[in-house]
């Protein structure tokens, strides 16, 4: 009985052991920093001021009485918004495609990973080339169809620049929404088309009666899921843009990484960083929720 207390003992000191230290990390690596960001948010700090001035609440009013605060706050909604509904919307038909079988099938479904797998910068560099007004394949193509006549700056036209990185964005992860829907697709119950076929369906109602029915948990946290990365997604707009020309295609993590990293001043990063944090938190909590909905189906 007392080698059995004392093997008890052991087992639960070593498992406050392995469950405290990744605890210990966590409050390390997130909460510290989290709390020092917000004691920075507080005061004025930039490369000419050695002594942080203590400016309180100030320093959010000034904030978003910054044109450009409401510039990246736009740009944000705009990429996410439009980045996560084509790779979802292209990721859930490339899967139905993918799930019918024909010849072939097993070499296209390996190649349309291959967006995803590259390497963000490596994706960012290549079609920095692709729009190259000189030497890009993009003004090439356009111009051997007879879209264009004369060469477009992708990369340097504002008008031009926000939805070319959206592009690429896109391009780069609706892979991953494929494979989210194609597992999905295959848990729909063949029996269920069957069924509607016999009485008299159509494709169309089928798309819309059972397989969006079928698959919508998955959708909804496929969503949510490429909504969060999307927002925080840094590598693609800092490589092909660092956020220009001009600022037109700044989000968050690019502005807070300019502002501090770049330009010294830590306090304005600070709260750009909190006001980023709060909404990926809502959207986090949009994702949990979601989670919990799934499993009581």
């Amino acid at each position: 009985m007392h080698l059995f207390n004392s093997s008890r003992k052991n087992d639960e000191a070593l498992g406050y052991l392995f469950g405290g230290f990744p605890i210990v990390i966590l409050i390390i690596l997130l909460f510290i920093p989290m709390i020092y960001s917000l004691y920075l948010s507080l005061f004025e700090t930039t490369a000419l001021k050695v002594t942080p001035q203590f400016i309180g609440l100030r320093g959010f009013l000034e904030l978003f009485q910054d044109k450009y605060t409401w510039v990246v706050i736009k740009n944000s909604i705009i990429w996410t918004v439009v980045v996560a509904f084509f790779q979802l919307t292209i990721g859930l038909f490339s899967a139905i495609l993918l799930k019918n079988p024909f010849p072939g099938r097993w070499f296209v479904r390996g190649l349309i990973i291959l967006p995803w797998v590259i390497p963000g910068v490596v994706s960012a560099m290549l079609w920095r080339l692709i729009y190259d007004a000189q030497i890009g394949l993009m003004n090439y193509f356009l111009m051997s169809i007879k879209l264009t006549h004369t060469a477009i700056d992708w990369l340097g036209l504002p008008k031009f620049t926000l939805y070319s990185v959206i592009f690429t964005a896109i391009w780069k992860g609706f892979p991953f929404s494929t494979l989210m829907c194609l597992a999905a697709l295959h848990t729909v119950p063949q029996e269920n088309y069957e069924a509607a076929s016999i009485d008299g369906a159509n494709e169309w109602q089928k798309f819309i009666y059972i397989t969006i029915p079928g698959i919508g948990p998955v959708l909804r946290l496929t969503l949510l899921l490429i909504s969060v990365w999307t927002f925080n997604y840094f590598e693609i707009i800092w490589v092909m843009t660092r956020g220009g020309p001009v600022r037109s295609t700044h989000i968050f993590p690019t502005f807070i990484y300019e502002t501090s990293f770049r330009n010294f001043n830590f306090g304005d990063a600070s709260r750009i960083a909190i006001v980023s944090f709060i909404i990926v938190s809502l959207l986090t909590l949009l994702y949990l929720n979601q989670i919990k909905k799934s499993e009581q189906i």
